[in-house]
């Protein structure tokens, strides 16, 4: 079991004993991961907004009974795919919309469906529109089933979790799953061969009458053709596979008013008699509504960042030790420890006076002062030339002096978390996460960027190196994945801790 499995599981056991803070972790915690599945699977607002509190209402009322903690995750989405197939047979006829594939960019209009957010504001690339309306074709059980996939592909759940889920073995789950992927392939062929410019005559003289409505007579219709017309099947060749396309995606924004009823209701039930936990809800939502990357990304599921409370202010009486837990052998898990609750303080902008250089500290220590930062497998974390993007580089001590200074880095005392530590370059900029990716910026008076700006040292992969958790995204640590540098959602494995490692180094600029 990983550290994140042993917090679900001492969460639940907690909040089944009455523990109102337990319950409120737990809902928060978890009301991403239900939200973009059922969105996945039904696509329209108001649908998915009505089936996640049902759910999430459903889930508490039978939280006493759950005799195995640890299968928390799996119990709750099954109860989802539940309540989708229900809502499903509810709506036997009705147009559905198409379960969205988004880029992590820009923010949702809470206003609109998630259809008209994902192709009017966030501009799908041609292979994932395909996909997102090829999802339209398929069959209500394919679409929940794809939603549950997705999750796996985006490393929220495993496949022995969605097996629990829908309360079959692995090997049949895998069976299942290989089934969607080609209704799902054969989907995209059908969507390829409508949309063609210009579209096959034999096939625009078969469609004649056709509605334009995604239906499984019209979707066997079609494909029949594209498998026998030479033209329609070069069409729908050379595909990107879907796991591809989703891999990586984020997940659907949970919207901040939804977020704070959904938690106040269910709350509420599980707490009949007690006060509701409102600062805590309050928490939740004002992180969900006001973070770029909530929403953008919002909340990534699976016991993601929005456990409560998400981002962390200074409390000036914590010391301003910057260490990480001792050194854990290479396979444990990196720590996911719940963040202390947040102060009210507000901290002014960051400084930029230069602090002294420092050589490097101990295993799992990151010791105030001027540094570099060396990935584990090779090179070092370098601020962009002329540009905000970070990356790791092949800059070392033959380099350029400039390249050297741009991998050069101040270590000081958390932004937003003073025994936590944020990194100052030279000129003053610090580095930061933003949409899921490392850049440098300009130094903002805001809580966001101290958050983003923030990072708690954890033991590394090895001994002598360290991991960098996001304080404001705890379930979220910087990585380098060979092209790109940014958090990444933790993964219980030695290839993820290894990217996630680095080493404490002397500064390669003196000055």
């Amino acid at each position: 079991m990983t550290t994140v499995d042993d917090e679900v599981a001492a969460l639940v056991t907690a909040a089944q004993r009455g523990d109102r803070a337990a319950l409120d972790r737990l809902v928060a915690r978890h009301l991403p991961l239900v939200y973009d599945l059922v969105g996945r699977a039904l696509g329209r607002r108001e649908d998915t907004d009505d089936v996640v509190q049902e759910t999430m209402l459903r889930a508490v009322r039978k939280l006493p009974a759950l005799r195995q903690p640890a299968s928390f995750r799996p119990w709750l989405t099954a109860i989802a795919v539940r309540q989708v197939g229900t809502h499903q047979e509810r709506q036997a006829g009705v147009h559905q919309q198409a379960a969205l594939l988004d880029e992590a960019a820009g923010r949702p209009d809470p206003g609109a469906d998630l259809e008209d957010v994902t192709a009017v504001r966030l501009a799908l690339s041609g292979q994932r529109r395909e996909v997102a309306e090829a999802t339209r074709w398929l069959d209500p059980g394919d679409r929940a089933l794809l939603a549950l996939w997705w999750q796996e592909v985006a490393g929220r759940m495993t496949r022995a979790e969605i097996a629990e889920t829908l309360g079959v073995s692995v090997a049949h789950c895998g069976v299942r799953i290989q089934r969607m992927r080609t209704e799902l392939d054969l989907a995209r062929g059908v969507v390829g061969a409508l949309s063609a410019e210009p579209r096959c005559p034999e096939l625009t003289a078969l469609v004649t009458g056709w509605e334009a409505e995604p239906s499984p007579l019209w979707r066997k219709r079609v494909a029949r053709h594209v498998r026998s017309c030479r033209r329609c099947a070069a069409v729908a060749g050379n595909r990107v596979p879907a796991e591809r396309l989703l891999a990586g995606l984020p997940a659907l924004a949970v919207p901040a008013g939804f977020a704070e009823a959904t938690l106040a209701k269910v709350v509420a039930v599980g707490t009949a008699g007690a006060a509701p936990a409102t600062g805590a809800i309050a928490a939740a939502t004002k992180i969900i509504a006001a973070h770029p990357l909530a929403a953008a990304v919002a909340a990534i599921a699976a016991a993601t960042a929005i456990t409560v409370p998400i981002v962390r202010q200074p409390n000036p009486e914590r010391p301003r030790t910057n260490t990480a837990p001792p050194a854990a052998p290479p396979a444990a898990a990196p720590s996911t420890a719940a963040s202390p609750a947040p102060s009210t303080t507000t901290s002014s902008a960051p400084s930029t006076t230069t602090s002294p250089p420092v050589s490097a500290g101990p295993a799992g220590i990151v010791a105030l002062g001027r540094l570099s930062l060396a990935w584990i497998n090779g090179g070092y974390l370098t601020a962009g030339d002329g540009t905000e993007q970070a990356a790791v580089t092949g800059v070392g001590t033959s380099s350029s002096g400039s390249s050297r200074r741009r991998a050069t880095f101040i270590a000081v005392a958390g932004l937003a978390d003073p025994a936590c530590v944020s990194f100052r370059t030279l000129d003053g900029r610090y580095l930061r996460h933003y949409e899921l990716r490392e850049r440098t910026s300009a130094p903002e008076d805001t809580a966001v960027f101290r958050g983003d700006a923030t990072y708690c040292p954890k033991p590394g992969v090895d001994a002598g190196t360290v991991m960098l958790q996001s304080a404001n995204y705890p379930d979220f640590y910087l990585r380098w994945t060979g092209s790109q540098l940014g958090i990444g959602y933790v993964k219980d494995t030695r290839e993820f801790r290894t990217a996630s490692s680095f080493r404490i180094r002397p500064p390669l600029a003196a000055d």
